[in-house]
């Protein structure tokens, strides 16, 4: 898996794949130290890995919001509940588009928090 064989390298050697080459994990890096014996250690995780379990948490923490809205829609007050959907928007600062966002993490940690928020209020609010 993390090594080049083919693709312009001559039948039979080796070469280790560059940072940056599309993989989500990579090989423990005792692997790149010359060393002959087992190596013991788990794989290292890529920025990619990392950044796509965000995305998954953060579309996990939507759809717990979404479902707690759904739950809690008749016990809110309308202003409650477009508070709330407003939250389920990608404001533009986070994103406007596919090919337009934000590099700037701070934007979406703030929004993270806010979801968070609302789905712990959402979640210790007594249903009436």
């Amino acid at each position: 898996m993390s090594w080049v064989d083919g693709y312009g390298v001559a039948r039979g050697e080796k070469r280790p794949f560059a940072a940056g080459d599309g993989r989500l994990i990579y090989p423990p890096e005792a692997c790149f130290d010359g060393g002959r014996g087992p190596v013991l250690d788990g794989p290292v995780s890529s920025i990619r890995l990392e950044a796509q379990r965000d995305g998954i948490e953060d579309y996990e923490y939507l759809a717990m919001l979404k479902q707690l809205l759904a739950q809690k829609h008749g016990t809110l007050e309308p202003e409650q509940v477009e508070r709330y959907e407003k939250l389920l928007e990608v404001p533009e600062n986070i994103a406007a588009g596919l090919t337009s966002y934000t590099t700037n993490p701070a934007p979406i940690a703030a929004r993270r928090q806010e979801v968070a928020k609302a789905i712990e209020t959402l979640t210790n609010e007594p249903n009436r």
